[in-house]
């Protein structure tokens, strides 16, 4: 903590976006390379970082800097992404509980403005007043339920101390709703698609894990008395999961779709986090990096798309193979990766969600099974219709060299951390 807060606040004061860019590569590969999971707690007065904590650090570091590289107009929401980068890292690091529910809201600000003001549409409006409403509405509770706690409000201390809640649901609303849980979606796809692409990255790379990483943290708190709701929620989210994967099919924005299949995502994270065990504990954290890149490099794509289009409708073009080849290379291998296609990270992590979901009812086994053939059904339909058929457009020109760089940057932690599995996260 005493080497990444002055990072931090250097970053802070940095004008040039390169140096910037250069200083974040220098902090994501220090901490790659002295990341040991043998000994890996290191705490302060106010600050921890343990192997979850550096986990979604080293997410948040690698989308940031991906943004930064495939962006097009860094110094006009340059603003904005670094003090979101800046927020989030605080929040992954923080020890406190009260400190954690002022960061974890403080991030909604820069966000709300990202949308607000570098979104093209009108409706912009409405998708800013949406994440708001909905996120600050279910937080509320969150932060009366911390006040309410009398004692040392730390991580460490909840986890020693095993407190019981009397009602966890208001500590659950939060998370559930940033996540989000299905029938507290509704701000996502609006947020997506009036976002830029910048703002659609970071929203799918890690705002979304805030929620995970909150419920996984507050954890022991809620162990005793969520048993009973473990069910339920569980239930929710995965026929949450098969509706929206069935909203995704009827879809005609390629932005809308790809949100839309985040939310089924985000509705297995949380099904898994629900079994309160290690297996689903791991297979959520699995499954969220997984996420974090496939769906940041398939937004990045659509906006590679729609600079060549000006159009983000399925039905307006076709025949990216003639008129797009690169193109359509990575957007088969992202969306292979979507639909947790091996070597990539994704399908390990929904082995790990299925044992844990198996573990806790083998009922559940049906309702995953409609997930993956839903999901497969509307990949692979995207796919189909995106780019066979006879091209509307003649051939245009390449994209920069610097988005498919950006492109395999997404792919290669994909396909690399599936060879180390064996890492003990707890």
């Amino acid at each position: 903590m005493k080497i990444i807060l002055p990072m931090i606040s250097l970053i802070f004061f940095m004008n040039n976006i390169s140096m910037i860019m250069i200083y974040l590569s220098i902090m994501t590969i220090t901490m790659l390379f002295t990341y040991n999971t043998k000994h890996m707690m290191i705490m302060d007065n106010s600050f921890m970082l343990d192997k979850f904590s550096m986990i979604l650090i080293l997410l948040t570091l690698m989308s940031i800097l991906l943004i930064m590289f495939s962006s097009q107009n860094m110094n006009m929401i340059s603003n904005m992404i670094i003090p979101i980068f800046m927020i989030l890292m605080l929040t992954f690091s923080v020890m406190n509980m009260l400190s954690f529910y002022i960061l974890f809201e403080l991030v909604l600000i820069p966000t709300m403005i990202l949308v607000m003001k570098s979104g093209k549409q009108p409706e912009r409006l409405q998708a800013s007043i949406y994440l708001m409403l909905y996120t600050i509405t279910a937080s509320l509770p969150l932060l009366v339920s911390i006040i309410l706690l009398n004692y040392n409000q730390s991580f460490i201390m909840s986890f020693m101390m095993m407190n019981k809640l009397n009602m966890p649901l208001l500590f659950m609303l939060a998370f559930l709703a940033k996540m989000p849980m299905f029938f507290t979606h509704l701000w996502l796809p609006k947020a997506h698609v009036e976002a830029p692409v910048e703002g659609s990255m970071i929203l799918a790379a890690v705002l979304l894990k805030l929620g995970g990483y909150g419920l996984i943290r507050f954890s022991p708190l809620l162990y005793a008395k969520t048993i009973p709701l473990n069910f339920w929620i569980s239930s929710i989210s995965l026929i949450g999961a098969i509706m929206t994967s069935m909203n995704c099919i009827r879809q005609k924005d390629l932005k809308s779709l790809i949100a839309y299949s985040s939310v089924a995502h985000m509705g297995l994270v949380l099904a898994s986090i629900m079994t309160l065990n290690f297996i689903g504990f791991y297979g959520a954290i699995l499954m969220m990096v997984a996420h974090g890149l496939s769906s940041s490099a398939l937004f990045l794509m659509v906006n590679m798309i729609y600079t060549k289009h000006h159009t983000r409708n399925i039905i307006s073009f076709k025949g990216l193979w003639n008129s797009f080849p690169n193109i359509t290379f990575w957007w088969f291998v992202f969306i292979a990766a979507n639909i947790s296609a091996p070597p990539s990270i994704n399908l390990a992590g929904e082995i790990f969600i299925l044992m844990s979901l198996i573990n806790l009812n083998i009922l559940i086994l049906i309702p995953f099974i409609f997930i993956s053939l839903m999901t497969s059904i509307f990949s692979i339909t995207l796919f189909l219709n995106t780019v066979h058929n006879q091209p509307n457009s003649i051939l245009a020109s390449s994209s920069s060299n610097k988005l498919y760089l950006c492109l395999f940057l997404h792919l290669f932690p994909l396909i690399a951390i599936i060879s180390k599995l064996d890492i003990s996260l707890f």
